[in-house]
């Protein structure tokens, strides 16, 4: 699966939450009207009009094992958007096959869904949310930072 970043100055204007009774994540305001969503792991990754990810959501179970001391790479404010000719209204689309690992640095509040220390374009394409794609416009890592943690 493809992506493309559009760099405008500006991210989706939601709020990332960590549902820890869930063990998942959410964006709020909620986005009903969707094209697809792109699948994660068992989070979702919803566009709308021209393939934009505007929203997040899903399980992301969180243990104490997954602790780590990654870095988020920095970024600039823009669009993520899934090049791919994908038929909307079906559902939803796998981006990997296996399970990502995934990486939490309580120290900083990041979680990071796939390669940690990849290289890539990054950029912010929701409040707190990075996406890096590689040069062959693959997806890289997920980097989340909600609102609060769960204890780990």
């Amino acid at each position: 699966m493809k992506f493309e970043i559009e760099y405008t100055g500006v991210a989706e204007d939601r709020q990332l939450i960590y549902r820890a009774e869930e063990h998942s994540f959410d964006t709020e305001p909620v986005e009903n009207d969707i094209n697809f969503d792109i699948v994660l792991n068992k989070l979702n990754l919803t566009t709308i009009d021209d393939n934009k990810v505007v929203q997040v959501w899903g399980g992301c179970g969180l243990t104490a094992w997954m602790k780590s001391n990654c870095e988020v790479p920095k970024s600039r404010k823009g669009v993520l958007k899934v090049v791919d000719d994908l038929e909307i209204g079906v559902g939803s689309y796998r981006v990997n096959r296996e399970e990502l690992p995934v990486h939490v640095n309580i120290q900083t509040g990041w979680v990071c869904i796939g390669n940690p220390v990849k290289l890539g374009n990054t950029v912010e394409f929701i409040n707190n949310c990075i996406a890096v794609i590689d040069d062959d416009n693959e997806f890289v890592a997920l980097w989340l930072k909600p609102q609060s943690l769960p204890q780990l």
